[in-house]
């Protein structure tokens, strides 16, 4: 059998703070021998380098390569004729200089295997690399860029173009799967469903430093709420419905962690006369303290719900944090969801726009001490058995068995 050689391609990479890049740094490092990454040296959310990704590389254990660009730069809000003239001519340049880049890449790393991840920005790179090398080619999705409506017919035909022809295509959850076969109609056969893992090393015993008194965070019942600030995670409905919480549990306290477009709404929402300053809005917290606050926490929850466009949530892997951590989660009912909570058994499932049924869900379990700790040894036991390293080996195995199997025998299109 021949060995898997994989070469992850991505738009942007650690040091940046999101779920693609942790997903990819997870199963480098518990495999480095076998995954390298190509990505950018520029922040194109920013438009500036990334900082300290030098740093970054040089400790990462696996092999790390950088072009400047993967794509251009973001463009504001209201861009003028020539902006958007000049991000096309930019992005014609960019593809060009990718292409090199990813081609030296698969030289220097001897993949066998290239992996793309940012469906929408890099597919294009999928007939390229077929052409010009004797890798397989495979896509990662990880949900929103399946369900989320694509900006134009061209950029949605050009999603299952680039679906089709690859050689599979990862996703990290049934739903994500699902609709790749649905909306893009890419045989379920080609289609590996991989959830997102746990880092085992953080919780393999659970954590107890006490966090709440440098948080400013109080002794009372405490829901934890972590994640972007954007509207798919539904923290508006958590507020809505948190007053309502309130009736029931008064001293119960909420903490929301994570930065985004709609944190000013939503602390001028939390600041609330009827909230009682019982709502802490904590911003960005670092990644060593975030173990020992999801263990500390009575309840996690993100409600989380589909957008009008498709937005949604792809797996969400901060459900599992919360469960490796003891901590039984309160999600929406959409998306990938429903695959990281087990409802009824490692948490509850509500809809993400009924705050009324959010209140209900979060009193239920912030009174009902017995079915809250059943729930909370449950999802730690399931967290436990989603490690990334069976995650890595359960991807290169499956990475094995494609090198197996004749180039192009099941190629969309061919």
């Amino acid at each position: 059998m021949t060995t898997a050689k994989c070469l992850i391609i991505t738009t942007h990479y650690k040091p940046l703070v999101g779920g693609a890049q942790t997903v990819y740094d997870a199963l480098a490092s518990k495999a480095p021998a076998y995954f390298s990454v190509l990505t950018a040296r520029r922040d194109y959310a920013r438009g500036e380098d990334v900082d300290g990704w030098q740093a970054f590389d040089k400790a990462a254990g696996y092999a790390i390569y950088r072009t400047a660009r993967m794509r251009p730069d973001l463009l504001g809000p209201r861009p003028s004729a020539i902006a958007r003239v000049g991000s096309r001519l930019m992005a014609r340049r960019i593809r060009r200089e990718v292409l090199k880049a990813a081609l030296a890449a698969v030289e220097q790393s001897e993949a066998n295997i290239i992996c793309i991840g940012a469906l929408d920005a890099l597919g294009w790179l999928v007939e390229p690399l077929r052409a010009r090398t004797k890798a397989r080619i495979i896509l990662y999705t990880h949900g929103e860029e399946i369900s989320q409506k694509a900006y134009s017919d061209k950029a949605d035909a050009a999603r299952g173009d680039a679906l089709r022809a690859a050689d599979a295509v990862i996703a990290v959850s049934q739903f994500t799967a699902r609709l790749i076969t649905e909306k893009y109609a890419v045989p379920s056969e080609r289609i590996k469903c991989l959830g997102n893992g746990v880092d085992l090393e953080r919780f393999r015993t659970r954590p107890s430093e006490n966090v709440r008194v440098p948080l400013g965070l109080g002794a009372g019942p405490l829901v934890l709420a972590v994640g972007r600030l954007v509207a798919r995670k539904g923290f508006d409905r958590l507020l809505e419905a948190w007053s309502k919480v309130l009736a029931a549990v008064p001293e119960a306290q909420l903490a929301i962690v994570g930065k985004g477009p709609l944190e000013d709404a939503l602390r001028q929402a939390a600041e609330n006369a009827s909230l009682k300053g019982s709502v802490h809005m904590l911003g960005h917290v670092a990644d060593d303290i975030l173990p020992s606050l999801y263990a500390s926490a009575d309840v996690f929850t993100m409600p989380n719900r589909t957008m009008p466009d498709g937005d949604t949530e792809g797996f969400g892997l901060v459900f599992l944090g919360a469960a490796a951590g003891g901590t039984p989660g309160g999600g929406g009912g959409a998306g990938g969801a429903v695959d990281a909570i087990r409802d009824g058994e490692t948490g509850l499932l509500v809809d993400g726009e009924d705050a009324s049924a959010i209140a209900f869900a979060l009193t239920d379990l912030l009174t009902d001490e017995v079915k809250r700790l059943e729930m909370g040894d449950a999802a730690r036991a399931h967290a436990l058995n989603q490690g990334w390293a069976d995650k890595a080996g359960e991807l290169l195995a499956y990475l094995d068995s494609l090198l197996d199997t004749s180039k192009g025998a099941k190629r969309g299109g061919d």
